[in-house]
């Protein structure tokens, strides 16, 4: 029986290094070459915003804007409590910025588990798990977030 075929789990085998971040206590690994910098919670101008961001950060020379998710990626219309960061993600297709508690690099790659069939579903963010040492972990993409935002966007406007 052969197992279905995952490009961007492939794609994913050959990225060297991942930066957590942690969201509500939860753990997604993104590809530390898509983190273009790491923004402080007061260089978001609340005043500057498209519809669902928790406002933009003007960063080389545009302004990205900033969401805010919960552990379950779910958008939130507000900034909770606890979160002290926002990392610029761009992909080179997507630029946006993502509130979270904390955002920390791993000194190594991790060893990457393929997703269970029954969580491998077509529009998950879930690319892959890994075991850190306090959990497990989720590896995603800015592309994968990016989707994930426009999803949560459509929706929450139908």
């Amino acid at each position: 029986m052969n197992a279905p075929t995952q490009p961007a789990w492939n794609d994913l085998q050959a990225t060297p290094a991942f930066a957590v971040l942690t969201l509500d206590g939860r753990k997604w690994l993104v590809p530390q070459a898509e983190i273009r910098a790491l923004e402080s919670l007061l260089d978001i101008d609340r005043e500057v915003r498209i519809p669902h961001s928790v406002g933009a950060v003007a960063f080389a020379g545009e302004w990205w804007p900033v969401y805010s998710l919960s552990g379950e990626l779910a958008l939130l219309p507000n900034l909770p409590d606890g979160r002290r960061a926002c990392p610029l993600l761009d992909n080179g297709m997507d630029r946006f910025g993502l509130v979270c508690d904390q955002v920390e690099t791993l000194p190594e790659p991790p060893r990457r588990l393929a997703v269970p069939a029954c969580m491998a579903l077509p529009d998950s963010p879930i690319q892959a798990l890994v075991l850190l040492k306090d959990g497990l972990g989720c590896v995603t993409t800015t592309e994968r977030l990016a989707a994930l935002l426009a999803a949560a966007t459509e929706n929450a406007d139908g």
